[in-house]
């Protein structure tokens, strides 16, 4: 499977992230609920098994400059992506099933900790199917906004140091925010992913538009955040 997407990434910028609080809800849902809707919203269990492999393209605007962004994945757990930056050179990210590397003009850096654990995670080829048992102690947070839309949110803390929420529309059932916290080789680091333009490919939705903020530090904590 081979789809085509037309914006992976349209802004992958260094920034804080305003806190603000979830709200509580009455007659709150619970996590199953939640995630059966997420499943089926997505394309369903018997759709998702059916795929092995993927390979994804797109246009990657980073700091102000495109290029082509490659990912391959093979069920259960393989994973390799890679882009060549006008100023930053080639990058890439990889993990084989037990380890989990980037590869940059200063070379290549192992990853362990929170960083491998995380990279596990996603790296998971039917991780929609299975988000519950990744990330124990998944809890219903509240509802919150995410442009303009109701969601829910799910929380996680995988590990001491690191955390995991899902925010999902209320309306679609679908994973539109994913923020994690979680410790670096040089700090904390917190990630914002947005994702939308969802459309269907094999029988499954997928987001055509990703964006992503990054920051490092305690200051730029998810708990909370919006």
């Amino acid at each position: 499977m081979k789809p085509l997407y037309s914006q992976i990434v349209s802004a992958f910028l260094l920034c804080l992230t305003v806190a603000l609080p979830v709200r509580a809800a009455d007659n709150a849902p619970t996590v199953d609920s939640i995630l059966d809707k997420f499943v089926v919203a997505s394309g369903g269990k018997a759709a998702m098994e059916k795929i092995k492999s993927r390979n994804v393209k797109g246009d990657l605007d980073l700091f102000g400059s495109a290029s082509e962004w490659v990912m391959y994945a093979k069920a259960p757990n393989k994973q390799y992506a890679e882009f060549n930056h006008a100023t930053m050179g080639m990058l890439a990210d990889g993990f084989d099933g037990t380890v989990a590397w980037s590869k940059n003009q200063g070379g290549v850096r192992v990853k362990d900790g929170d960083e491998l654990a995380k990279t596990k995670r996603d790296a998971d080829f039917y991780r929609e199917l299975y988000l519950k048992s990744l990330h124990p102690g998944l809890a219903y947070k509240g509802t919150d906004k995410v442009d303009g839309q109701d969601v829910h949110v799910l929380e996680s803390k995988p590990t001491p140091s690191s955390k995991e929420r899902f925010s999902f529309s209320t309306k679609s059932g679908l994973l539109v925010r994913q923020e994690s916290e979680l410790e670096g080789p040089q700090g904390k680091v917190n990630v914002n992913v947005r994702l939308g333009d969802f459309r269907v490919v094999d029988g499954i939705q997928y987001p055509y538009d990703l964006k992503f903020k990054v920051g490092a530090g305690d200051k730029n904590s998810i708990s909370p955040s919006r």
